[in-house]
């Protein structure tokens, strides 16, 4: 009897915050319903950031949502999901809900590092995937991938070269750039026609032999060697690291 009076005493002192709960409960679920039903939070504007100039109905279409959705109950991962997979060009998507009425998609693009020479050019970044825009000519300005291996998924825009040389020689064309050892010059092609062999092309035509692994180690040598003699096309056809000692073929 005593214990069961304690149990009746606990539950009329906590009735009044069990009664508050329940109230929130229902307010909540009242305001819920009512956003939800509510003319007020119906999408009604797309901005996207970062992507060029846009019409309203490009904004739309670009992320497959219709005016008029309800902007509480949208499902901003799918959103993202579906921007993902229509424009694989973007390494980031953020989909924002801003009430009452808009969203807002902040994506951020693919930058190109290099280009892969295939049955035509086509430009990759640092994940080696491919991105939009193909040649039958070079790109200016950027580092050929000469004797990379197509994917086996073709040559679409979002689908990644897997090749193990063609990951070494971006590898390769990165650690080039962060030594600065080119700076006054210009990393035209990297060739892994023949991956134990792998050439640096510079400012179209000097050829710096490498090998094919220790391209640290190869590098330090290299930028060693640039400190006596000068990288001149006119008078250096080749540079040769693969041995004990440097090889300077002339012209």
């Amino acid at each position: 009897m005593k214990l069961f009076g304690m149990l009746r005493s606990a539950f009329f002192m906590s009735l009044p915050y069990l009664l508050s709960l329940a109230l929130v409960g229902i307010l909540f679920g009242a305001i819920v319903a009512t956003a939800v039903n509510s003319p007020t939070f119906e999408l009604q504007e797309v901005r996207i950031l970062n992507a060029g100039s846009m019409t309203p109905e490009q904004a739309f279409q670009f992320c497959e949502l219709k005016k008029g959705e309800n902007l509480i109950t949208l499902d901003l991962v799918g959103v993202q999901e579906v921007i993902k997979r229509k424009h694989p060009e973007f390494k980031e998507v953020r989909v924002l809900r801003v009430l009452p009425n808009r969203v807002e998609v902040a994506v951020r693009r693919r930058t190109p590092i290099a280009q892969a020479a295939l049955s035509r050019y086509v430009q990759i970044d640092k994940d080696l995937v491919i991105l939009p825009g193909s040649s039958q000519v070079p790109f200016r300005n950027l580092t050929t991938i000469e004797g990379a291996r197509s994917p086996k998924l073709g040559l679409l825009v979002g689908v990644a070269l897997d090749d193990p040389s063609t990951k070494k020689a971006v590898r390769l064309a990165e650690a080039v750039k962060r030594s600065n050892i080119l700076k006054d010059h210009a990393l035209t092609k990297v060739d892994i026609s023949d991956s134990d062999n792998i050439l640096l092309v510079v400012d179209g035509d000097l050829e710096i032999r490498i090998g094919g692994s220790h391209f640290i180690e190869r590098l330090k040598i290299l930028d060693q060697t640039l400190k006596t003699i000068e990288l001149d096309r006119e008078r250096i056809r080749y540079i040769d690291l693969r041995f004990d000692d440097v090889v300077v073929g002339p012209r």
